[in-house]
């Protein structure tokens, strides 16, 4: 499913009108059928509704599902920005065709105006957010910020049009001030803000509205949302003839003093991922205690420049032992300083085989980045913004706000696929290509969650996944597993990881055989 931003959606829409012929007028019909559908799948017995209405399309939208809401039973409350006769188009269309039938329609024109609206919202149990759409891009203030904080004040329900008033369709910034939205219906496709930074936050539950615009006209966007039928054909059959040996082999370097844990995460997940052997390669002074505690991945113990610290000339040995398998991962609690630093450099520049590159890897590539183009195959690198802030020179907020451009920007200049953890995690391709990953919460932020990943991409890479496609079905299955935890604290990296046959089961049966989405596609469950 693609992900647009507002230009492209505005685009789209525009090809539908005047090239394809299908008049503004349906789609805003069809919009307006499609959050009222959402309306009475949520809140069936619903009787009392607050419409608010502002400037441009979105708010004809509003106008339209204010009518269908009356037609329907229900008592609504309908509220506009606009002055009489100022709504143009198909908005204009629809607003006449209120005044003709004597629907009352409010002006909130001044801050006097406030006080009834606060009274109106009193009474509602649901507000629809009709107000500003997608074209935001400058911070909310004056009349509007009052309407969209009275909102936010109420104690109804909330249903935001597109995306919630205020914030940013593109960046998910909050410009100024948002709606908060307890739903989101985005017409026709995804939009990026929706899923990224604070919209994550403010845009509740997304779903996915189809209003008749057509997929090839948008069939060349860079950016998807992945989805669970997608995500199962990426993954590779398992033939009644498998063996140990015909499901993939990783190699791992990890560990370091205080870190083993996360060796023994990444070891572990790229096994419950469905690897079929694991070779854990750690400093030889974690080599015994972890060999005690891990049952079925191999550890190998390996020469060490001091205490803990994998010696870089230890790099042929490495590149020897795993030219059997299919993928090398290596940064999992590695010691992030110079020797790893050089360890790293003979690793990337003498291994044939698709990289995995994570936490002490990344910590050691600082400063020196320009060796990813010596990669045989474009690395899979998973930093968190933190990562991310240290390997570019810039802030973590920084890339907060702009984490897809960012992502494609350096997917392109170091030639890597680069997966940036957060909610709703970005993975960029080198080719100009991304992806946003609608599965994981809070549950997941967690130490030891991260090498449960990287462990998870290194295991689909070794069954045969492309790079590409591992990073972005590792990043959804581990969000998956995540998400099948119970909502809330008292979780740890190893529930995860216990949850992964449940997540692969679940993705099984909510995707084998899907063919079309439905009219409202739920971004979650998936």
């Amino acid at each position: 499913m693609k992900v647009l931003s507002s230009a492209a959606m505005k685009e789209a829409d525009r090809k539908t009108i005047q090239e394809l012929g299908l008049p503004g007028a349906v789609l805003m019909e069809t919009a307006g059928i499609r959050v009222v559908e959402l309306v009475f799948s949520r809140l069936p017995q619903v009787k009392k509704v607050a419409v608010m209405a502002g400037p441009g399309n979105n708010g004809g939208d509003g106008l339209v599902i204010a009518r269908m809401l009356k037609n329907a039973g229900v008592k609504v409350f309908l509220w506009t920005t606009v002055e009489p006769g100022a709504y143009r188009g198909d908005a204009g269309i629809n607003e006449k065709y209120l005044e003709q039938n004597q629907f009352p329609i409010n002006r909130l024109m001044e801050e006097k105006d406030i006080e009834l609206f606060r009274t109106e919202l009193e009474q509602a149990e649901l507000v629809i957010d009709a107000l500003l759409g997608i074209g935001t891009d400058r911070e909310v203030t004056g009349l509007m910020a009052g309407i969209i904080k009275e909102i936010n004040h109420s104690e109804a329900l909330v249903i935001s049009v597109d995306v919630p008033s205020g914030l940013n369709a593109n960046s998910g910034k909050v410009m100024g001030c948002a709606v908060k939205a307890d739903w989101t219906v985005t017409f026709a496709y995804p939009k990026a803000g929706l899923f990224n930074y604070q919209g994550v936050d403010y845009a509740g539950e997304v779903h996915v509205a189809q209003i008749n615009i057509p997929d090839r006209l948008v069939e060349n966007e860079p950016v998807e949302l992945l989805t669970s039928g997608k995500v199962w054909n990426w993954l590779p059959p398992r033939p009644n003839l498998s063996h140990k040996g015909t499901m993939g082999r990783v190699f791992i370097v990890a560990g370091s003093p205080g870190m083993g844990g996360a060796a023994v995460m990444a070891g572990e997940s790229a096994l419950k991922s469905g690897a079929g052997l694991v070779y854990l390669a750690v400093p030889q002074t974690l080599e015994t205690a972890l060999e005690a505690g891990l049952v079925e991945v191999i550890t190998i113990s390996l020469p060490e420049a001091k205490t803990g610290v994998i010696n870089a000339e230890t790099a042929e040995q490495i590149l020897e032992m795993s030219g059997s398998c299919n993928v090398l991962a290596v940064g999992p609690g590695l010691d992030p300083g110079q020797e790893t630093a050089k360890l790293l450099e003979k690793l990337i520049e003498g291994s044939s085989l698709p990289l995995v590159l994570d936490a002490g890897a990344l910590e050691a590539l600082a400063g020196k980045t320009g060796i990813l183009k010596k990669a045989k195959y474009p690395p899979v690198l998973t930093p968190h913004p933190g990562e991310l802030a240290r390997l570019t020179g810039s802030e973590p907020g920084e890339i907060m706000e702009n984490r897809l451009e960012i992502a494609l920007n350096y997917a392109r200049q170091w030639n890597a696929i680069l997966l940036i953890k957060g909610s709703n995690t970005v993975i960029a391709l080198p080719t100009g290509k991304a992806a946003i990953n609608p599965t994981g919460c809070p549950n997941l932020a967690t130490a030891g969650s991260g090498d449960l990943l990287t462990g998870t991409i290194a295991s689909f890479i070794a069954q045969g996944i492309s790079p590409e496609n591992a990073a972005m079905a590792g990043a959804f299955i581990h969000g998956l597993a995540g998400d099948l935890l119970s909502t809330g604290r008292g979780h740890m990296a190893r529930d995860i990881l216990n949850c992964y046959n449940q997540a692969f089961q679940y993705l099984e049966q909510n995707s084998a055989g899907r063919k079309a989405e439905p009219f409202l596609y739920k971004v979650r469950p998936y």
